[in-house]
């Protein structure tokens, strides 16, 4: 008979970093993203009306900062207002969150902070929807990211 091994194994070492970009799906769909960027839309005209109620010249300011930085912001974890209320998420092409990530999030929204940018935007990804990587809008290609879904 044997003898009984009685030590317990060390917990595994932590990962170096846990990121919530770890728990995200495919590449989200051109419903799922029109949507939130129409959600992301009424968030920033409302941001801008209570902003122009303080001072008029805050309006356009505060719309493009939120247009700007919503993929960013540290507090929404990374997501917009829109891609969290309909579970997606910005990520680098690498899968790593954009929260914080500033340059990245700039660079992937200045085509939507520009009049007609939308617009254009859109028709890049019905142009190229059936091509490898079709879904990714100008801010993506420019930005090096794309929108996945995340598992709740």
């Amino acid at each position: 008979m044997e003898a009984q091994n009685d030590t317990i194994a060390p917990d595994p070492a932590p990962s170096a970093e846990v990121t919530p970009a770890a728990a995200t799906g495919p590449e989200a769909d051109l419903g799922k993203r029109i949507a939130a960027a129409f959600i992301d839309f009424l968030v920033a005209m409302a941001l801008a009306w209570a902003a122009g109620m303080l001072m008029s010249r805050l309006s356009y300011p505060v719309w493009i900062a939120y247009m700007l930085t919503r993929d960013s912001l540290p507090f929404l974890d990374g997501q917009s207002i829109g891609k969290k209320a309909l579970n997606l998420r910005a990520v680098s092409e690498s899968g790593k969150s954009l929260s914080g990530d500033w340059n990245a999030g700039l660079i992937r929204n200045i085509p939507m902070a520009i009049p007609f940018g939308a617009l254009v935007e859109l028709i890049v990804m019905l142009v190229n929807k059936d091509k490898p990587g079709g879904l990714r809008r100008l801010g993506d290609q420019w930005g090096k990211t794309k929108v996945v879904n995340v598992n709740a």
